[in-house]
């Protein structure tokens, strides 16, 4: 996620290399604003890069030596890849995620066992086969994890930085490796997780490392627990980032809603949806008034760092 940018890369070939042993191979919008007024510009050209070259395919993970005692590599040799990312992943979460929707990107950079932990992940995404995914909510939690992992990656390649957006392609140049094929993190929400799925509440899942975003959850997704997570997880960015504006009648909310407002549609549109997932009881009442127009305030683009 997350400012609109060009496709570059097909459904159709993203999901025949899928289904294909490869040898190695943000986000784009989702249409006009639906009936709503929007108080700034989306981000433009800084936000869109040319197609990918050497310099932008993300270096592959260094290797991790193996540990010093036997029971890590016995559970890496039983696991399947998919929940060996997630494991590494909850170990990441659990010491650098912080509860006000920060990373402690400069700690994590600081700990080499840590970002070995890291690395570990990132190559288990690209181990990844469809065979290891059993059902369509553990392939969906399997890609909301992957987008999670490997936007935190890329960041501490980069780090120190302000923005995600001063870094030239971050999310439509720059490749990873996801099940042994390349793909930018913008190819991987819009080709897969957006057209796949067709899950409007992905949009509060995906972290794009800018405190404009939805937080990342303290745990990884999980197939099972997958449904009730997108819920709360919508819910809490809802009634974290919706105001209502009474003098001036209106709802001002995300230009996420703005940038991906087609994908709304199936649940009724942006203020359908918003009405669904709006738990105070009179804010929801403000925001089902057709009388009171929809705005969207500025997407925060400031990296989401924490001491």
């Amino acid at each position: 996620m997350r400012s609109p940018k060009t496709h570059t890369t097909s459904i159709a070939t993203l999901l025949f290399a899928l289904s294909t042993p490869a040898a190695g191979c943000g986000c784009s919008g989702g249409g006009a604003p639906g009936g709503g007024e929007s108080t700034t510009a989306t981000p433009g050209a800084a936000a869109t890069e040319g197609p990918s070259s050497p310099r932008n395919v993300e270096p592959e993970p260094a290797p991790v030596d193996p540990p010093a005692e036997g029971e890590e590599s016995t559970e890496v040799a039983r696991v399947s890849p998919a929940l060996l990312a997630s494991r590494r992943w909850s170990g990441v979460l659990a010491a650098y995620r912080t509860d006000d929707g920060g990373f402690r990107y400069a700690a994590l950079a600081g700990s080499e066992a840590d970002r070995a932990r890291l690395a570990e992940a990132v190559q288990a995404v690209a181990d990844t086969r469809p065979t290891d995914l059993v059902s369509r909510d553990a392939e969906l939690a399997f890609y909301l994890n992957a987008y999670n992992i490997l936007t935190v990656s890329a960041v501490l390649a980069r780090f120190p930085i302000d923005s995600v957006m001063s870094v030239p392609g971050f999310f439509d140049a720059i490749e990873h490796d996801v099940m042994g094929t390349r793909m930018t993190l913008n190819a991987l929400e819009n080709d897969i997780i957006r057209a796949r799925f067709h899950e409007p509440r992905i949009h509060f899942a995906v972290n794009c490392a800018s405190a404009g975003c939805p937080w990342l959850d303290a745990t990884p997704f999980t197939a099972a627990e997958l449904d009730a997570t997108l819920g709360r997880l919508t819910r809490a960015f809802v009634g974290r980032t919706t105001t209502v504006d009474a003098r001036r009648r209106r709802v001002v909310v995300s230009q996420l809603f703005e940038w991906f407002a087609g994908d709304f549609e199936p649940a009724g549109g942006v203020r359908a949806f918003l009405v669904a997932h709006t738990e105070h009881e009179p804010t929801r009442v403000l925001v089902a008034d057709e009388r009171n127009r929809i705005a969207y305030f500025e997407y925060d683009w400031a990296l989401n760092a924490r001491p």
